[in-house]
């Protein structure tokens, strides 16, 4: 199975983790800023 892990936290996929980190950066970003950059950080662990 596949995670996908930032910011300490670990999401099944990578649009739940968009969706759920995404409030914490939309001060900072536009939402498609947000989502380039999730897929370039984002750790992707298989187990």
């Amino acid at each position: 199975m596949t995670y996908y892990k930032m910011n300490g936290a670990k999401f099944e996929t990578l649009e739940e983790l968009i969706e759920s980190l995404w409030p914490l950066y939309e001060e900072r970003m536009s939402r498609e800023e947000f989502e380039a950059y999730a897929k370039e950080n984002a750790e992707k662990i298989e187990q």
